[in-house]
């Protein structure tokens, strides 16, 4: 005979065991200091205090004296600040500080607020997919930090995400609760002023796993970022033309900025809706062919604008301003929204999108989107599409800035959930 637990890891178990050797409280009867939302929260050992003093403060508030010359000195890669934010807390530290090795995995915390903005500017019901991925991210560049990265280089260094593959497990609906995130270094390349460092990444809620995956991250110069050269692939070109009568410019609708959605504000599913202005990432649809792509399932192809004012480039990040490379897979996904909006019609009011679970996904970034850009242009292939009672649409995409392709996204999928199930 035999038992499996489900919704928790061998690592959270031998913490727990060792936190009933380690706290006299939890020998008296009391929670172990390990919490994925199912028990009470720990102390932390780095409050949003210092959280929020690496991302727009003074680092050595943060970290200690060794990063003190970041202070005024120097620039340090930073982590995105408010409205951006994704950590509250970290909770358990295993790797020693300054130690830029593989191994030991870290703990932190977010609260997920029951009225976020940004389930109001989605207009899903669920959480948005870009949101997920920062925070199942941002404990990297924390744990980047915390191994003492940026004291590699005489250089100041830039922090980028390079790409990723991982498995959403289930979606986000709107209400208070404590997510988890634990995140490792698996691997360290160093080569002159380069760091390519890949990380291990769960993020676990109240019913067990969220989303996990790997990652990989690099810490460049601005030398090197500058002679950013895109994808290194062949890219999908449709040859068809746009709309007959122009693009299809999408409505700005409230909330306009995250700062717009009022603390006291509840979200209910209206069915399928494009994004509020605050997180809508693309201006107007250019193309679509509901029989084209090379596989003939569809073709869809979107642009935006560069705005330098967008409240994204002053929370991502402090001192260097780029486009989030999750912002960027949104604007995908938005695509597949107006794809499912006009391939099904008759679920408008009846269904709400959903991003599809247990499929693998990868994303890959070679170039950056900063505010010196013009235009952004986003395109997608269908590579499923099943009608129902809950209709699924899978696609492969890329993204270009000023005519050069920097990202491409593999496996991702939309399903329409019926409201009334």
């Amino acid at each position: 005979m035999s038992m499996q637990m489900s919704g928790v890891t061998r690592h959270a178990i031998e913490h727990f065991w060792q936190g009933r050797n380690e706290f006299p409280a939890v020998r008296a009867g009391r929670p172990a200091p390990f919490s994925n939302g199912l028990m009470n929260r720990p102390k932390p050992l780095f409050a949003r205090e210092q959280i929020l003093e690496f991302a727009l403060g003074r680092p050595s508030k943060a970290f200690g004296d060794r990063y003190a010359e970041f202070d005024a000195q120097r620039r340090i890669a930073r982590l995105p600040a408010p409205p951006f934010s994704f950590m509250d807390r970290v909770t358990s530290i295993e790797p020693k500080p300054w130690v830029l090795k593989s191994g030991g995995w870290i703990e932190a915390q977010y609260d997920v607020p029951a009225e976020g903005w940004y389930f109001a500017a989605d207009r899903s019901g669920v959480m948005p997919f870009c949101v997920l991925l920062e925070i199942a991210l941002q404990p990297c560049g924390w744990l980047a930090a915390y191994a003492g990265s940026a004291l590699r280089s005489q250089k100041d260094l830039k922090f980028r995400n390079l790409g990723g593959r991982a498995t959403l497990h289930q979606n986000l609906i709107p209400g208070a609760q404590t997510l988890t995130m634990r995140t490792r270094i698996d691997r360290v390349s160093e080569a002159a002023d380069m760091i390519i460092e890949n990380f291990e990444f769960e993020v676990l809620g109240q019913q067990g796993p969220v989303y996990t995956g790997t990652t990989y991250f690099g810490f460049f110069t601005d030398r090197t970022l500058a002679q950013q050269v895109g994808l290194r692939e062949a890219i999908h070109l449709h040859p068809g033309d746009g709309f007959s009568g122009g693009p299809d410019h999408l409505p700005d609708e409230a909330p306009f900025q995250p700062d717009d959605v009022p603390p006291s504000h509840r979200f209910y599913n209206e069915g399928l809706r494009m994004p509020a202005r605050a997180l809508r990432m693309i201006d107007a649809i250019e193309c679509f062919d509901p029989q084209g792509g090379p596989h003939g399932l569809g073709y869809i192809r979107g642009h935006k604008r560069i705005d330098p004012s967008e409240w994204f480039f002053k929370a991502h990040f402090y001192q260097d301003p780029v486009c989030p490379g999750s912002l960027g897979i949104e604007s995908f996904l938005q695509l597949l929204k107006y794809a499912a909006l006009q391939l099904w019609t008759d679920s408008r009011d009846t269904h709400g999108f959903e991003m599809l679970c247990g499929q693998t996904h990868e994303w890959q970034y070679r170039g950056q989107v900063i505010p010196s850009n013009h235009t952004v242009i986003v395109e997608a292939v269908v590579t499923q599409k099943e009608a129902g009672s809950q209709p699924v649409i899978m696609a492969d995409g890329w993204l270009q800035v000023d005519g050069l392709y920097i990202y491409k996204m593999n496996g991702f999928g939309l399903k329409l959930v019926n409201l009334n199930r």
